[in-house]
């Protein structure tokens, strides 16, 4: 009782929902609990709140919510959503002492952080509408968007909206500039497919990527991301199974940059080819660790943000640096791997990764048959693959060249 009191006074006529309770409600859970958002209803009033103030204190008690699994005792983020334990405390009272509601001093309506998000220079949609097929099986579709762009665009961010918020589960988003993979537009992942035969070499094979609560990657003032002229957009849709026919008409949005930008963001994509106890194969009712490194860092670098990617049997994943000095940077660490919530983290400041530096990763797979999650009963071996049963280990970074004084620069996002 002694801590819970430090952290969060009682006061004896108890909280109400203004002023105490909104500022929570909209800065942790209407981010995707608002009209359009990621999640199935809306959290941003009163009267929604108080209508699920019974289930809302059951998911934060037990951790359910808000969905953040990066450990911020390894490394804090920009975009983190983490509930305090004072926070906590002032919910549960709240719905415990009776929901009042109290009096609003001034209207304090819910605004995503991206004030840009009505102003997008550039929308791609899907050249079609797609047909969800309602046959119980998921879809991995690959969709090709040509742009027609007479000139580059250099993007301060990027966005992708989901025509069907219900299956459309991730999507990663490349870049060709060859044209040569137009005759692939709507064919299936795994499928004998030109996409997959060509093996045509991508600008970027990794320029975006969404998942639900992903609202939207920006990049700190003064950097943008180049879009070259002529681009075809390449995108891979994760459709999850259903039992009747849908549709989808997702897509692409752009933020232009209104002022000239010097720096760059660049991309590196550390895969499975960087595994050092190689076959990346998971054995079936077998708990595994695999050990990634990279090349040394040819340059001093300054990265922005992270993006880890496991598939069902991800059990859990830590990145973290070694610098020539032997200083430990680390990166980010997830104890508890969660397929359907993987985020873009953006980190609170430029970390700076000097030249020589090593990155390592280190990510373990559960493929026992305890596994609630595990696709197969009995397990099997399971290997290298973008479907969901098929295991992958990314970590994407997006960062600029390092510059003197970056690390002690809290980022601020064009948003």
């Amino acid at each position: 009782m002694i801590i819970l009191q430090m952290n969060a006074p009682m006061r004896s006529q108890g909280y109400k929902y203004y002023p105490d309770v909104q500022k929570i409600i909209l800065s942790k859970c209407a981010p995707c609990h608002h009209t359009d958002g990621a999640a199935p209803f809306v959290l941003d009033n009163y009267d929604a709140v108080s209508k699920r103030a019974l289930m809302i204190n059951k998911v934060i008690q037990d951790g359910y919510m808000p969905p953040w699994f990066a450990d911020t005792a390894f490394r804090h983020f920009n975009n983190e959503i983490v509930l305090t334990l004072a926070e906590k405390n002032i919910l549960s009272e709240w719905i415990i002492s009776g929901k009042k509601k109290g009096k609003a001093k001034r209207a304090i309506p819910f605004q995503l952080k991206s004030s840009a998000r009505d102003s997008a220079d550039l929308v791609f949609e899907l050249n079609e509408t797609y047909h969800i097929p309602g046959d119980n099986k998921e879809h991995y579709k690959i969709f090709i968007i040509p742009t027609h762009l007479s000139d580059p665009a250099y993007l301060n961010g990027i966005e992708f909206v989901p025509g069907n918020k219900k299956l459309a589960h991730h999507a990663r988003i490349m870049i060709d500039t060859t044209g040569l993979l137009r005759a692939d537009d709507g064919l299936e992942v795994g499928d004998d497919s030109e996409f997959m035969r060509k093996k045509v070499k991508l600008y970027d094979p990794f320029y975006h990527g969404w998942v639900p609560g992903n609202n939207g990657v920006f990049f700190p003032g003064g950097i943008t991301k180049k879009l070259p002229a002529n681009t075809d957009l390449v995108i891979n849709i994760h459709y999850a199974a259903s039992p009747i026919d849908q549709e989808d008409r997702s897509a692409v949005k752009f933020y232009s940059s209104k002022i000239p930008t010097e720096r760059r963001v660049q991309t590196m994509i550390l895969d499975e080819n960087w595994v050092v106890n190689q076959p990346f194969e998971i054995p079936e009712d077998t708990l595994i660790k695999f050990y990634m490194r990279s090349p040394p860092v040819p340059y001093d670098l300054s990265l922005i943000n992270v993006l880890p990617h496991m598939h069902l049997l991800g059990q859990s994943f830590k990145s973290y640096a070694i610098s020539p000095d032997g200083d430990m940077i680390p990166l980010i660490m997830i104890d508890r791997w969660n397929f359907n919530w993987q985020y873009t983290y953006e980190f609170s400041k430029f970390i700076h990764i000097p030249k020589g530096s090593f990155i390592y990763t280190e990510a373990e797979y559960n493929n026992l048959s305890s596994n609630p999650i595990n696709q197969n009963q009995p397990p099997k071996k399971i290997t290298y693959g973008w479907g969901t049963k098929d295991e992958m280990l990314n970590v994407i970074f997006q960062y600029v060249p390092y510059r003197p004084l970056d690390e002690f620069q809290l980022i601020q996002f064009q948003k």
